[in-house]
């Protein structure tokens, strides 16, 4: 009986991210002429990343200070209930939030401010970021700020560890960049 449930667990573990990924399809890539970018969508709100608002606050190569705002938009709930996608429906956008954070290009290290501490957390690129333990489009804003910022990449085809899935993955993978048109 343990045998079955550990089974069903880690095939749960295993579905989590696969279902995160297909989620960002049901949502808009782009609004707003492609200058805000998804970064992160549940449960019909999604978050997308200003690329007109990255602005450089401290720069001593390698070391980068920058800003971006991070816009919430909510989307037709009944739009979803008639066709299964917020694709091409009406949506509202809602509050935004100023997102600050710290790069080292060198070594690929990236932290992100903490408003509610006040503390800079930095990024491990070597764990699995969950909804529950930290929000997972932490690496996808910051990609947007330094990207428009900076007009290069910041992570490119860097890899971390996937602890869950036991696997080696890009921190953010290519079809994100052609979001980007980088």
């Amino acid at each position: 009986m343990l045998r079955i449930l550990t089974s069903c667990f880690f095939a749960l573990l295993l579905f989590i991210p696969c279902s995160i990924g297909q989620a960002d399809s049901l949502y808009p890539e782009t609004l707003g002429n492609g200058n805000y970018v998804l970064v992160s969508a549940h449960q019909g709100v999604a978050r997308y990343a200003d690329r007109t608002s990255a602005v450089i606050k401290e720069s001593q190569p390698p070391a980068y200070m920058i800003a971006i705002n991070v816009v919430y938009v909510t989307f037709s709930e009944a739009y979803w209930q008639k066709y299964g996608t917020y694709n091409g429906g009406p949506y509202t956008v809602g509050d935004t939030s100023t997102h600050y954070y710290l790069y080292n290009y060198e070594n690929k290290k990236m932290a992100s401010y903490n408003d509610s501490n006040g503390n800079w957390s930095l990024w491990d690129i070597n764990r699995d970021h969950t909804y529950a333990e930290g929000d997972p489009f932490i690496p996808y804003t910051a990609e947007v700020a330094f990207v428009s910022a900076c007009k290069m990449r910041f992570y490119n085809d860097t890899l971390g560890y996937s602890p869950m899935l036991q696997q080696y993955h890009r921190v953010i993978d290519e079809d994100f960049y052609r979001r980007l048109n980088i």
